[in-house]
């Protein structure tokens, strides 16, 4: 009868074992979790603005999806796309429609190892290059390896051992049984004694290198040095060169070429991050105060184009934002190229309060705005006697503010290293629509007394609305004896 028994127990036991295994198996295999690395990035190639959201393989190599969105006022024609090993020439290019504005397209192309590769954007001038890597395939650890051969083990051994020829055979039944109980004694053990760690999460862009200040919003300084430099300047370890490919006139559209060079080697940089939806901000202010909100396209490693059209002749500040991989950090590279011609002087903008843009009625608040305090700007859209409420978030934010600050002269000047320059977000969450207004805000510190340029941009309908407004910062009181 003790013989008899011994079975049973031994398989309720295990029984019990099993449903303990079963239930915590599902949280262990959590760790596997493998990220599929998704990125997006603008380009504004040759006459094209273009949002690419490019999937890569989740390890090892295969189908790379990359949906493909025309903004602005993109002319109706295609593109040819394509995955290429770094510096390769597209043998098989993809064509993707780019009509009509705000329609995507999706294109599936295939990245056969891991690695580094490029995905590739050609528009018959110029051919982008974007950097993307696919990840190697994660190797299984050791305890998952121990849980599931414990598990296996065991579920094989607890369903031999409840056969009827089994439990005929006691000894059979118990050897079975204690078979049954190591193999899941293993997988629990590698289950309690598994690290924990949580699964990566991928994002579509890095998060903004500036923590978000009172109010949601945040923002890059490009500093103001207090003397003038001889161009190409430098701020951090970055040199930026600007150069047109073809002579620049006033009107005509020219292509702008943005070379990158490491300060301390001379070494061309080539190991930009993508951040804010882009590996290049590039901010491109004439003597008109005209300004140009702009992402170059990569070309080859270090070397950046894009199409602008200069409004007036004189000397164009460029201001070239990025990030370097590893502990490179936020940079801001200044820059500027000449356009040939009798130059104008500047109008001023418009001060704070209302005005128009793009058909709409746009009322700019700016309180007192007192050097070295944090200052709030305001712009409200309204049509009709409407508010706005449709306008789109644009590389992941509500709204961008773009600051150039007094040069030595005492007014803003692209070509003063004097002339502070800053990049500020709204980082407001969208309405339930998924759009936003009727208000962006920001909030920015001016570094010291003067007259300052302010461009609030935001985007409706795909298209990109700046809105030009003159702002002059009190000295801050001095202290009280």
């Amino acid at each position: 009868m003790i013989a008899q028994q011994a079975p049973r127990r031994a398989v309720v036991v295990l029984v019990l074992l099993g449903a303990l295994a079963a239930l915590v198996a599902p949280a262990a295999l959590a760790h596997e979790a493998t990220p599929t690395g998704v990125q997006r990035i603008e380009l504004d190639l040759g006459a094209r603005e273009l949002a690419l959201t490019i999937t890569a393989p989740p390890g090892g190599g295969g189908r790379l999806p990359v949906v493909v969105l025309p903004r602005g006022d993109a002319p109706p024609g295609e593109v040819q796309l394509a995955a290429v090993r770094p510096g390769g020439v597209p043998a098989d290019p993809v064509a993707v429609p780019v009509a009509p504005v705000g329609q995507p397209r999706e294109v599936a192309l295939s990245a056969d190892a891991p690695g580094a590769w490029e995905v590739t954007v050609a528009d018959g001038t110029t051919v982008a290059r974007v950097p993307i890597t696919v990840a190697v395939p994660a190797s299984t650890p050791g305890w998952v390896w121990a849980v599931r051969v414990g598990a296996l083990l065991g579920v094989v051994a607890l369903v031999a051992a409840l056969t009827p020829s089994a439990r005929q055979r006691p000894r059979v039944a118990i050897g079975l049984g204690a078979v049954a109980l190591v193999g899941l004694t293993v997988a629990g053990t590698a289950v309690a004694t598994a690290p924990s760690s949580a699964p990566t999460t991928p994002t579509a862009a890095p998060a903004p290198v500036t923590a978000p200040p009172a109010g949601g919003h945040a923002g890059h300084g490009g500093g103001a040095p207090t003397a003038p430099t001889p161009m190409p300047m430098t701020s951090g370890s970055v040199v930026a060169t600007a150069s047109t490919a073809t002579p620049a006139s006033p009107g005509a559209p020219v292509d702008l070429v943005l070379d990158l060079t490491d300060s301390s080697t001379g070494a061309r940089v080539d190991d930009l991050a993508i951040h804010d939806d882009a590996l290049v901000h590039l901010a491109v202010i004439g003597p008109d105060r005209q300004l140009a909100h702009v992402h170059p396209v990569r070309t080859a490693p270090g070397r950046y184009v894009v199409r602008l059209t200069p409004g007036a002749a004189g000397r164009y500040g460029v201001f070239a934002e990025m990030e370097r991989a590893g502990d490179g950090g936020h940079q801001v590279a200044r820059t500027a190229f000449e356009v040939p011609g009798p130059s104008v002087p500047a109008a001023p903008a418009p001060g704070p309060g209302p005005r128009e843009a793009a058909g709409m009625q746009v009322d700019v608040a700016v309180p007192e705005a007192v050097a070295g305090r944090p200052t709030s700007v305001v712009a409200t859209f309204g049509q009709g006697g409407r508010q706005v409420t449709d306008l789109q978030g644009w590389l992941g934010m509500a709204g961008h503010l773009m600051v150039l600050g007094p040069g030595l002269g005492g007014t803003p000047d692209p070509v003063d290293p004097a002339s502070a320059f800053g990049h500020v977000h709204d980082m407001g969450a969208p309405g339930p629509a998924g759009t936003h207004g009727p208000r962006v805000s920001f909030e920015h510190t001016f570094p010291r007394a003067g007259r300052y340029q302010l461009w609030v941009q935001v985007q409706r309908g795909w298209q990109v609305v700046t809105v030009p407004v003159t702002v002059d910062v009190t000295p801050a009181a001095a202290p009280a004896p």
